[in-house]
Formats: C-alpha cells, sequence, structure tokens
C-alpha cells in the first residue's frame, strides 16, 4: 500500500507540473489578446450597468438630442473624464448581478 501511494504522488507531482507549463502556455498565447478583451469585458460592465439603470441611458440619450450634434462630443468627454473619477473614488467595487 505504500508504494501504490507513493506512485500516487509522483503521478500527483507530474500532473501539478504539467498543469503548470499549460497554463504558462495558455497565458503567452492568450497575451496579444488581453487588450481586445478587456475592451469586451467593460462593453460587458457597461451593458449590465445600463440594464441595472435605464433610466441613466434615457437622460444620456435625451441630453444628446438636446445639445446638438456639435457639442456632443465635447460633453461625452466630460462625461467620461467624470465617471472615471466617480469610479476611482468608489473602488469601483461593482458586483455582478445574477
Amino acid at each position: 500500500m505504500n508504494a501504490r501511494l507513493t506512485a500516487i504522488a509522483r503521478q500527483r507531482a507530474a500532473l501539478v507540473t504539467q498543469a503548470a507549463a499549460q497554463r504558462s502556455e495558455l497565458g503567452r498565447w492568450l497575451q496579444p489578446w488581453q487588450k481586445p478583451l478587456s475592451l469586451v469585458d467593460r462593453g460587458i460592465a457597461l451593458a449590465r450597468h445600463v440594464r441595472a439603470n435605464p433610466l441613466a441611458l434615457a437622460i444620456g440619450v435625451l441630453l444628446l438630442f438636446r445639445l446638438g450634434s456639435g457639442r456632443w462630443s465635447v460633453w461625452a468627454g466630460r462625461f467620461w473624464t467624470g465617471w472615471q473619477i466617480y469610479q476611482s473614488l468608489h473602488g469601483r467595487q461593482s458586483r455582478p448581478r445574477d
């Protein structure tokens, strides 16, 4: 029985080493995709936020129509800056809603 446990321990150690090597290789393969996947992740988070707060979306759309075509980009930039400040002050403690 002791020999069997030793063999199982060796096999486990080999599998752990193999898994670590596979994780490392997968990390190298996914490195170029990190930035695009991060943008997709942000888009999903924004969609969840809009779904949870439809009033905020409605107010934003109304503001865009009210401001006209020339000034909306300036206000969008200001809104984005304000949103980033808000997120940094609140520590990004958002929890996914299921």
